[in-house]
């Protein structure tokens, strides 16, 4: 049911003419774009990075725009420098296990991993990368807790939405962290780590 009110929204969505109604549809913080959101901020012969920025009621207060005009740095499972940001994965431990299992049957280490998927998205297939984040304000050096989502395809493949949050978790790359109570700081990424379990992507040691 829920797959078919967005296919609905979505239909509805391209029959109108406001491009502006259609951004508006998809200021949720944090939630997952479609990639008709995300094509909305494409630029021909080039990459785009977009940073939002959303206040505690998750209304959408910032949006910043920039040409990526170099490589995206994938410094571990849940770091990105991208456009001069720094970006970390909210809520996410990089990496707990050494080795992981890749392809289902190769084992290789973690970060060799997170290297040759994560690059491959972010510096050959993204036409958009889209970070939100409820920081504000940034200090100068400090990383931006944000979630990430990368607009792939075209060229005769249909264009989808990269989650970098899920990916990391599901491939066994990233672990959700706990609150200092205990609590989860993902639950939206609860399902992704039990399947990642499941599938023994991770702790190939």
């Amino acid at each position: 049911m829920y797959r078919q009110l967005r296919v609905c929204g979505l239909a509805i969505l391209l029959m109108l003419p406001s491009a502006s109604f259609a951004i508006e549809m998809g200021e949720h913080h944090y939630e997952e774009p479609m990639p008709s959101y995300l094509r909305q901020f494409a630029k021909e012969g080039g990459k785009v990075f977009v940073l939002e920025r959303y206040d505690a009621e998750g209304r959408l207060v910032d949006r910043s725009f920039e040409r990526v005009g170099g490589e995206i740095s994938i410094d571990g499972a849940v770091e990105r420098r991208i456009a001069g940001y720094d970006i970390q994965l909210r809520g996410l431990n990089g990496c707990p296990a050494q080795t992981v299992t890749y392809n289902r049957v190769q084992t290789w280490t973690c970060i060799d991993v997170v290297r040759d998927y994560a690059g491959a998205i972010y510096n050959k297939r993204a036409h958009v990368i889209l970070c939100k984040t409820l920081m504000l304000s940034t200090a100068q050096g400090q990383a931006i807790p944000a979630s990430c989502f990368v607009l792939v395809g075209g060229d005769g493949e249909p264009y989808r939405t990269v989650n970098d949050d899920d990916s990391m978790v599901f491939l066994g790359l990233a672990e959700i962290g706990k609150t200092p109570d205990g609590r989860s700081r993902r639950p939206d990424l609860e399902h992704a780590q039990s399947l990642s379990k499941t599938m023994e992507f991770r702790n190939a040691d």
